[in-house]
C-alpha cells in the first residue's frame, strides 16, 4: 500500500521534462519498453513501471508489447503490490497477459484453500487441489518454492494419516536446495521407518486418528511444527525396545536422511530436532548405545551455543545490525538472488534464513527494499513537487524498518525459547541415559524385545 501511494504521488508530481519521450512513439522494439522490460525482468519493479508510466503517457496510456512483455510488467506490478490500472497504464494485448501474469496468484490462492480444505470436513478436497499444485511445471522461483511448500504439506499430511508410503512420495518431491528441505529430510526419515503403511488415497481421514499413538515414555518436545510431532508419535512403543528384523532395516534407511541433516546449522529447528532423533533411535539399535550417548552429548554442546549465537543475533538487531546490513547490501548488488546471498553471507551465521519462512517479514522486507530504492531514484530526478515526496518516503521507510525489526525480533526470540527447550531436553535425555547404564553395571535388566 505504500509502494502505491508513493508510486502515484510521483507520477502525478514529475514535471513534463522528466516524462518527456525522445523516442517515436512504436511497438514492443521501442527502446523505452524494452529498457521497461529490462528492469522487470532482473527484479527492478519500481524502474520498470517508471518508464512503462513514461511510455503510457506519450501514447494515450495504452502499451502495444507481446504478451512476454505484458507478462513481465504485470508481474513487476504484483511484485509491488499495486495494479497497472491504477497507475493509468493499460496494455493492449490484456487477455493473454492478464492470464499469464495472474498465474502465480492463482496458484498461491489454490494453495491456501488446498490448506484450509486439509483442516475441514473434507481433506480429500485439499489433497487434491494440493496435488494439482505438485505435479505443476513453474519456471518462477517464488511459483517452485510453493510447490515445494505444497509438497511438504502433503507429505505431512499422509504421514500423520498413517499413509507412509504416499508420504515418502512427496518428502521426495522437495528440492533438496529448498528452503523447505531440511523440514523435509526430517519427515522423509520418519516415513521410511514404517515405509509399507498405508496406500495414497486410502481412507486417510478414517485413518488420521488410528495412527496416533501413545507418547508415554518418549522425550518430550516444547515444539509444535510437525517436524516434532513426528517424535512424539514415534513407533517405538516401548522406551528402550530393540529393532529386530525387517525394522532394523526400515530404521538404517531412514538414518540415511537424518545423518543427511544432522551437520547441518544448528541454529535450525528441523537439524535442533534431528539432534534429538538421531540419539534416540540409536538406541533402539542394537549396539549403538555408545554412539547414542556420544549424540547426545555432542546435542547439548551445539545447542547451548546455537543459544548463545540466537543472543548474539537478538542483540544485532536490537543496534541496528540488520537494516544497516540490508541496505549496505543492496548498494553493489542487482537483483534479488545477488543481493539475498551477499546479506546472507554477511550476517552473523547467515540468520536471514531463520527469518525468510516468515510470509510477513519477506513482504516486509520487500516492501521496505522497494521503498528505499524509491527514495534512491527520486534524489536523481528534478522538478515537480519532489521534496514533498522524499519526506514522505522517508516516513514510510522509517515506519517500515521499525517493523521489520519488531518482526525479526519476535521470530527470534521465539527460536531462542525453542532452542533452550531442545537444550533442556537434550541434557534430561542425556541424563536418563547415563542413568540407565549405571543401573546396567549395576546387574539389573532391562526388558526389550522386538519395537
Amino acid at each position: 500500500m505504500r509502494v502505491f501511494i508513493v508510486l502515484s504521488l510521483l507520477l502525478s508530481s514529475l514535471s513534463s521534462n522528466v516524462l518527456a519521450d525522445t523516442y517515436t512513439q512504436g511497438t514492443g522494439r521501442d527502446p523505452r519498453l524494452r529498457v521497461a522490460y529490462f528492469n522487470a525482468r532482473t527484479h527492478k519493479p519500481f524502474d520498470a513501471l517508471i518508464e512503462l508510466a513514461t511510455t503510457a503517457n506519450k501514447r494515450g496510456q495504452i502499451i502495444d508489447a507481446s504478451p512476454e512483455m505484458n507478462a513481465a510488467f504485470l508481474a513487476a506490478a504484483n511484485e509491488l503490490g499495486v495494479s497497472l490500472s491504477a497507475l493509468g497504464i493499460k496494455l493492449s494485448n490484456q487477455i493473454g497477459s492478464q492470464n499469464i501474469g495472474n498465474s502465480a496468484a492463482d496458484i498461491y490462492a489454490n494453495y491456501n484453500r488446498g490448506v484450509s480444505l486439509l483442516k475441514s470436513n473434507t481433506p480429500l478436497d485439499g489433497v487434491s487441489v494440493l496435488k494439482d499444485i505438485s505435479v505443476g511445471e513453474y519456471l518462477e522461483n517464488d511459483t517452485i518454492l510453493l510447490q515445494d511448500k505444497a509438497n511438504l504439506t502433503l507429505a505431512y499430511y499422509f504421514l500423520e494419516s498413517g499413509d507412509n508410503r504416499s508420504a515418502v512420495h512427496y518428502f521426495r518431491q522437495v528440492r533438496r536446495l529448498s528452503m523447505y528441505a531440511n523440514k523435509a529430510l526430517v519427515g522423509l526419515g520418519w516415513a521410511l521407518l514404517s515405509p509399507n503403511t498405508g496406500t495414497e488415497g486410502e481412507t486417510a481421514l478414517d485413518k488420521l486418528n488410528a495412527s496416533k499413538v501413545s507418547a508415554e515414555g518418549y522425550l518430550w518436545s516444547g515444539s509444535e511444527d510437525d517436524i516434532a510431532w513426528s517424535r512424539r508419535e514415534a513407533p517405538f512403543r516401548r522406551a528402550w525396545a530393540i529393532a529386530k528384523g525387517e525394522k532394523e532395516e526400515d530404521l538404517r534407511a531412514a538414518i540415511v536422511p537424518w545423518m543427511e541433516l544432522i551437520n547441518r546449522d544448528s541454529l535450525d529447528p528441523a537439524v535442533q530436532e534431528v539432534m534429538l532423533i538421531l540419539p534416540y533411535i540409536m538406541l533402539h539399535w542394537d549396539g549403538q548405545e555408545t554412539r547414542a550417548q556420544q549424540y547426545y552429548v555432542s546435542a547439548v554442546e551445539r545447542l547451548k551455543q546455537a543459544s548463545q549465537d540466537l543472543v548474539k543475533i537478538e542483540n544485532d538487531i536490537r543496534s541496528g545490525g540488520l537494516i544497516s546490513s540490508i541496505r549496505a547490501a543492496d548498494i553493489d548488488s542487482n537483483g534479488w538472488d545477488v543481493w539475498l546471498s551477499e546479506l546472507t553471507a554477511n550476517r552473523l551465521g547467515g540468520y536471514l534464513s531463520l527469518l525468510l519462512d516468515s510470509a510477513e517479514f519477506r513482504n516486509t522486507l520487500q516492501e521496505l527494499r522497494q521503498l528505499d530504492l524509491i527514495y534512491k531514484r527520486l534524489n536523481t530526478l528534478g522538478g515537480g513537487n519532489i521534496e514533498t515526496v522524499l519526506a514522505e518516503v522517508d516516513d514510510a521507510c522509517a515506519t517500515l524498518a521499525s517493523e521489520l525489526e519488531k518482526l525479526a525480533l519476535t521470530r527470534i526470540v521465539e527460536r531462542r525459547h525453542r532452542t533452550e527447550a531442545y537444550s533442556a531436553e537434550a541434557e534430561f535425555a542425556l541424563a536418563r541415559n547415563y542413568e540407565r547404564l549405571r543401573l546396567q553395571l549395576s546387574g539389573v535388566v532391562w526388558s526389550g524385545g522386538e519395537s
